[in-house]
């Protein structure tokens, strides 16, 4: 039961990102980007305590301002954008154990995925119990990239990248395959320290639909990601009519 386990959920907010200057304080329908994490991890029914780590100011006011515990602002050793987050996760599990702070389960809640919901990390959390897994981490269907569709380009020449003779294939002919798509990595704290990431030996997958799986690296997925939010309220308003 996942009630019977303390459950952390920890938003990491850097600042510097290079392909979108601000992106985490940038305004998105009206709020920064970084309230819809917040946002969807206040309103999860199982995570007991939400934290921030952060080393831009914007991003801590903000949460100070939604009631976001923000315990620390993150070193700058562990603010580069060549950092792993298994090092500044593990930097904040740290320091709350120094502060009588401990858990069992962790919900990393990226600010890049602000299409996810607080129903998503429930179930997801709920799923990862369900299956007795040590971890669980949010995927997608791949599609139009699909490995059979790639090639390589080798001397100006395309090399089918799927290492066969290049064929015409039906979409419904495919393998399913999945990519990481980051609105939910939810891990035991023990498992995680150990392998130093969500995906594990033991991992399950919680799947999510392609509108959903947009994160925001760049311009054009802020421009994506904005639409789909319009439509979605546009759609909403339009079913309470």
């Amino acid at each position: 039961m996942i009630k019977k386990n303390k459950v952390i959920g920890i938003i990491l907010a850097r600042s510097g990102s290079k392909g979108l200057k601000n992106k985490n304080s940038r305004p998105l329908l009206g709020k920064p980007l970084l309230t819809y994490s917040i946002e969807a991890g206040k309103k999860s029914k199982y995570i007991d305590h939400l934290i921030l780590s952060s080393d831009c100011d914007i991003c801590i006011e903000i949460a100070k301002n939604y009631k976001v515990d923000v315990p620390f602002k993150r070193p700058k050793k562990l603010s580069g954008d060549t950092v792993p987050s298994a090092d500044v996760i593990e930097h904040a599990i740290t320091f709350l154990k120094k502060q009588d702070l401990e858990f069992d389960i962790i919900v990393l809640i990226e600010p890049t995925s602000p299409l996810r919901t607080s129903e998503d990390i429930d179930n997801a959390l709920e799923k990862m119990m369900k299956t007795n897994s040590t971890s669980i981490v949010s995927v997608s269907k791949v599609e139009d990239q699909h490995p059979d569709f790639c090639f390589l380009l080798k001397n100006e020449k395309l090399k089918n990248y799927a290492k066969r003779n290049f064929k015409v294939k039906r979409r419904q002919d495919i393998e399913d395959i999945f990519f990481l798509e980051g609105s939910v990595y939810a891990s035991f704290i023990d498992s995680f320290l150990k392998e130093k990431s969500f995906c594990q030996s033991d991992t399950a997958a919680y799947i999510v639909p392609k509108w959903k799986s947009f994160e925001i690296d760049d311009i054009w997925d802020f421009i994506n990601i904005e639409a789909i939010m319009k439509f979605n309220k546009k759609s909403k308003n339009a079913k309470k009519k």
